[in-house]
């Protein structure tokens, strides 16, 4: 990475996750039960930088052959099609040192009670009503807190200088407003950088560098979720990865 060389100055953001924020891990992931892990891709384009993501997702259609103009996930694409990304990405990202992808990973097992969203009906089918209001308000509508959270630490920790960053989330945080708030707390406060933060909705223009981050993040969590390395080791020397309530090492 050669951010002292090039003097970042303005930088767009895609937002993008794999795996989900439930928290029902008594069933496997898929079958029934949530997923072990939460990821988010984040890919960041310095200057003009962030259209190579589309340029990424236009070479992995024409080397695929897809003809339809939808977009294409890591969940319904072949594993052909996965390391043919994860090739494209990484040579994309070893060649523009303006490309930069960060990586938050949440182990979700291992993370406090304050973080999760749980059913309290279902826990104590017993408690009567005005106990069960109490415990519902106090594990309602964690899941955007905890999104933001892992946006605004990684950033924190990865995020290079830079006088204006503009970020595009995904769907998941399209109506709230809290990664606003917590992101200008952290970098802005907290970090005490000189920097402006602008939120963009998705739009059809923000499609490509979505998935891109999109499909980082899906490989990802194969490793995490399935202890698959296959996409990890192809991509892993060029993206950053912070993870969150990891097991401490033995």
């Amino acid at each position: 990475f050669f951010w002292a060389l090039i003097m970042p100055t303005t930088a767009l953001a895609y937002l993008d996750e794999s795996g989900d924020l439930g928290w029902k891990f008594d069933l496997p992931f898929g079958e029934g039960g949530s997923s072990r892990y939460f990821v988010i891709g984040i890919a960041i384009g310095i200057n003009n930088s962030f259209r190579r993501f589309s340029k990424v997702q236009d070479q992995l259609h024409k080397l695929q052959g897809w003809t339809s103009a939808h977009e294409k996930k890591w969940k319904t694409i072949s594993s052909g099609a996965r390391k043919a990304f994860c090739q494209l990405a990484a040579k994309e990202l070893a060649c523009n040192p303006e490309t930069l992808v960060f990586v938050a990973v949440c182990h979700k097992e291992n993370a406090p009670d304050f973080m999760r969203q749980l059913d309290v009906r279902r826990l104590h089918p017993d408690l009567p009503e005005h106990e069960l209001q109490k415990l519902d308000a106090k594990y309602r509508g964690r899941s955007h807190l905890v999104y933001s959270m892992l946006v605004a630490e990684t950033l924190s920790d990865f995020l290079p200088p830079l006088d204006v960053l503009t970020y595009c989330p995904d769907d998941l945080n399209e109506s709230i407003r809290t990664l606003e708030h917590i992101l200008s707390y952290r970098l802005q406060f907290q970090d005490e950088r000189q920097i402006e933060l602008r939120r963009v909705d998705v739009s059809a223009p923000m499609h490509g560098g979505l998935a891109f981050a999109d499909m980082v993040a899906g490989a990802i969590l194969e490793a995490y979720e399935r202890g698959d390395r296959t996409y990890l080791d192809i991509i892993e020397p060029y993206v950053r990865i912070k993870e969150f309530q990891a097991p401490e090492a033995e």
